[in-house]
């Protein structure tokens, strides 16, 4: 990051905690039982305040503080209730009833009752092929939402559906007054309105202030429904840089790190700071376009190509190196964290140079003058898009694989960019995937695999879907496991569709990280989470966070 820029960042953060502990109007902005703001600081960013425009599990976050949901995972993954207070579902599984909590409010004062989650939930499957598409697996097979009473919310499926509270749980509860002027027409207004700060809410948090790129600022709501939480609110900073964002915490300029970038966790820990370390959901992967409309290297579509590639990448190495041993060799997009839905027998390939070799020698591929191989008459010479988030460990994985590469007769070159200008390259023009052959990137699973299988479907191009793959079968295996009810039946699909992807190779998994984060003594009473501090599905991560003095 720009050091203008970091300074006006660092200085908006304090210009605005010190705000936030004042008042809204005439009404404090805590009753917990702490009085300082916490400062976060991220080199995840958040690109909108829309819930239908945004990505990244950072823009989760924030509205899983700012609005209320149904439901939430607790730090040891069982579902819980959230806005509301119980649930039940008839014999054959297609109405699903919720009693809500009885005179909640939103922040503005207005009645927060079943009838904005029958709207949400309703909005959202009416929209579903179009501006609403992110959300669309969420509502899955939803026939209606109902408001029978103010407190009381009934939701009647098509057909049986697998995991109906996780995938309502990942549903933010949304303002009718607020959004019903969008969701007519068309719907494109929902995805279209920039739905500045201040953020209406129902949650324990209000979004106050938020500079893209830059920090969000969330006071806390004295309407929440639920126990008030312990700090006076939270900010984050958005980093560029993962140096910055360690300078800043040394600094105690802000008060938490995450995540903490793996070569400064020794130094941090060392400097008197806690360093917090656990096995995660993220992993890292070598995105290889599958798109049809991606004309200027068609040998990425051959197998033998794609498997020459994974047999090229020496995942102990990256961990070992980049990574200073922190994570895991990768193999499925549903991560070992996940427990019993994650497939072991969907095991990383070993390094093996000289196999890679031989089979792009098999494909006909041979070396030019140059050691360069050609392939349909050009080389077999990549870009490779990474994003800023990847950081520094990236960015040595990265030139771990272009140098064994190289021994095989490819040329890999990192092609920088900021987050966003990533993904708008990877899905290029009218999404066709036109703009990019190769990719280095990540993702961060969630406790139920739904969300990155779906990310994988036809339906996902130019949303959730980076690689341009699709595959009619595979989105056949998605609604199968999507119905079955029976979490051993939806559990063989589950590792059948993990087997599928892994041989299909859209994404070369090299590893998992381990979630590391830091902070100072200052703070305590975090909760544990696979996910870390910036949980998009729980709460519990700082909720209960409060100064030891």
């Amino acid at each position: 990051m720009h050091p203008r820029k970091q300074l006006t960042a660092v200085a908006l953060v304090g210009a605005m905690v010190a705000g936030c502990s004042g008042a809204t109007g005439d009404r404090p902005t805590s009753t917990g039982n702490s009085s300082a703001v916490l400062k976060i600081g991220t080199t995840f960013t958040c690109n909108s305040t829309n819930p239908f425009a945004s990505t990244g599990t950072t823009c989760a976050m924030i509205f899983r503080y700012n609005y209320p949901f149904l439901l939430q995972y607790t730090g040891s993954g069982e579902v819980e209730g959230d806005l509301a207070t119980k649930w039940t579902t008839s014999d054959d599984k297609l109405t699903w009833t919720f009693d809500l909590h009885p005179d909640a409010k939103w922040s503005d004062g207005k009645p927060l009752t079943a009838a904005d989650a029958a709207f949400t939930i309703n909005t959202i499957v009416k929209f579903r092929e179009g501006p609403t598409a992110s959300e669309a697996a969420s509502v899955k097979n939803v026939k209606s939402a109902v408001a029978k009473t103010p407190t009381q919310l009934v939701v009647t499926y098509d057909k049986p559906t697998a995991n109906v509270l996780g995938r309502l749980l990942k549903v933010p509860v949304l303002p009718q007054h607020v959004w019903a002027q969008y969701a007519t027409g068309n719907g494109l207004q929902l995805k279209q309105t920039p739905n500045p700060a201040p953020l209406v809410a129902g949650g324990p948090f209000r979004l106050a202030k938020y500079a893209k790129d830059q920090i969000a600022l969330l006071e806390t709501n004295p309407n929440f429904y639920g126990d008030k939480p312990k700090p006076a609110g939270f900010g984050l900073q958005f980093f560029t840089s993962p140096d910055a964002m360690v300078n800043a915490l040394k600094n105690n300029q802000i008060d938490y790190a995450a995540p903490l970038p793996i070569t400064a966790a020794e130094p941090v820990e060392k400097a008197g700071f806690t360093v917090a370390r656990r096995p995660g959901f993220r992993f890292h992967d070598l995105i290889i376009n599958q798109s049809t409309y991606q004309q200027a290297h068609p040998e990425l579509r051959d197998a033998r190509v794609r498997e020459a590639f994974e047999l090229a990448v020496d995942r102990q190495k990256i961990i070992d190196t980049a990574y200073l041993g922190y994570g895991t060799p990768g193999s499925s997009i549903v991560p070992p964290v996940s427990g019993d839905w994650y497939n072991p027998a969907v095991k990383p390939a070993g390094f093996d140079l000289a196999k890679a070799a031989a089979l792009l020698d098999e494909a006909g591929y041979k070396p030019g003058p140059d050691g360069i191989r050609v392939a349909e008459g050009k080389p077999m010479a990549y870009d490779v898009i990474i994003p800023d988030v990847e950081g520094g460990e990236g960015e040595r994985a990265l030139q771990i694989v272009t140098e064994d590469f190289k021994k095989i007769g490819v040329q890999l070159k990192s092609r920088p960019a900021d987050n966003a200008t990533a993904f708008d390259q990877l899905t290029g023009s009218d999404k066709k995937y036109d703009q990019f052959t190769l990719s280095q990137w990540g993702w961060i699973a969630q406790r139920d695999p739904d969300f990155l299988l779906n990310g994988m479907t036809c339906a996902q191009w130019g949303s959730w879907n980076d690689s341009g793959y699709c595959d009619k079968a595979y989105d056949k295996l998605y609604d199968e496991q999507a119905a079955a009810t029976d979490d051993a039946t939806r559990k063989q699909i589950v590792w059948q569709m993990q087997k599928m992807i892994y041989d299909a190779r859209p994404y070369i998994v090299t590893h998992y990280d381990d979630v590391v984060e830091g902070h100072g003594k200052k703070w305590t009473g975090f909760g544990e989470s696979p996910l870390g501090i910036l949980d998009s599905q729980s709460r519990q991560g700082l909720l209960s966070a409060t100064t030891t003095s």
